[in-house]
Order: C-alpha cells, then structure tokens, then sequence
C-alpha cells in the first residue's frame, strides 16, 4: 500500500525519495527557515507535502544547478520559497516517472563487460570534496544508456548472488562506472 499525495512523510522517507541522507535534510533546516517539518514531542520529523515539494527544489538548485547555500536563501527570498517549490514539484514529477518506465532492452548494451576499458576507476586519489564534473563533453543519449544499463544490473542482482568472489568484482566495476558517470 502506497502514500496518498497529502499524506505526511517521515525524514527517511523523503531522503530516500531525493537521494540524500537524512542529515543533509537536517542542515537544510538549519539554513532554511522556510524549511519547518512538523516535529514530534519525541523528536521525529514528518514532511508536509509542501515540506517535500521545498525540499525536492533544495535539492535541484543546490545540487543540479549548482548554487550555493547563500545562493538559495536569495533565491527563497525573493518570492517566499514559490520558484524552488515549482523546481521540486518538477523533479518529483520526473522521478515519478523514472519509477514507472520500463527497463531498457538489455540486448542493446550487449559486450559492456567485454570492454574493460569502458569502465576503469577514475585516476589518482579521491578529495574529499570533490567538484562534479561536466557531462557536457558526453552525449546525452550514452549517458543515460551507462546509467540505464547499470540500474537494470543492479535490479537483477539477488542478494546472495553478491556473496561470490567473482560477483564482487562486477559490483566493484559497477561501483567505478557510477563514478565516472556522476
């Protein structure tokens, strides 16, 4: 049984549905005064709907596009928060959607793993805070294939498949590919 669109959503909850931790939604209270879940008298959050929809557009302008947390308190103050409401009710939309549409052919990425240059770690040492790097040398179309062949990986993977030593290395090639892809 599903959530109805109204119904209130506990911290999990919301960063599984964006892609952070639970603790980047706990700092963005802190720097957003707009952003206020509903607090328990034990301590639990719960999102309202526009709770949600204001952290799905955080979520877009400072992580998508890139802006700066002084960036987006302007931003929010301009007009109350409406703009970066509007941007995370699109990207719920759109993750609505990635949730429903089907999985690609997977004939089409036939002879991935042949390649293993295809998909080497990055080089040298990680920072800790790394830069995104541009995506704007690659075609859009290749993108989204690597992401969508990884995803259909991934889901076909059982757990106790994953125990192999030879299962651990195409995860850890997985793993790599994510890297260079984000």
């Amino acid at each position: 049984m599903t959530k109805g669109a109204d119904a209130f959503r506990s911290i999990g909850e919301v960063a599984r549905l964006l892609g952070v931790a639970p603790h980047v939604l706990r700092y963005w209270e802190t720097q957003f005064p707009l952003l206020r879940p509903m607090k328990r008298p034990d301590g639990r959050r719960y999102y309202r709907p526009d709770d949600v929809r204001l952290a799905a557009g955080l979520c877009t302008v400072l992580r998508d596009e890139g802006l700066t947390i002084r960036g987006a308190k302007k931003l929010l103050a301009r007009d109350r928060g409406a703009a970066v409401r509007e941007r995370g009710l699109a990207r719920l939309e759109g993750l609505a959607e990635d949730d429903m549409a089907p999985l690609p052919d997977p004939e089409i990425f036939e002879g991935l793993d042949d390649e293993p240059e295809a998909i080497e770690p990055p080089h040298g040492p990680r920072a800790r805070h790394r830069r995104r790097r541009s995506t704007a040398g690659r075609s859009q179309q290749n993108w989204l294939a690597e992401v969508a062949l990884l995803r259909a990986r991934l889901h076909d993977l059982h757990p106790s498949q994953m125990a192999g030593p030879h299962h651990r290395a195409s995860l850890s090639r997985l793993r790599d590919a994510l890297a260079r892809i984000c």
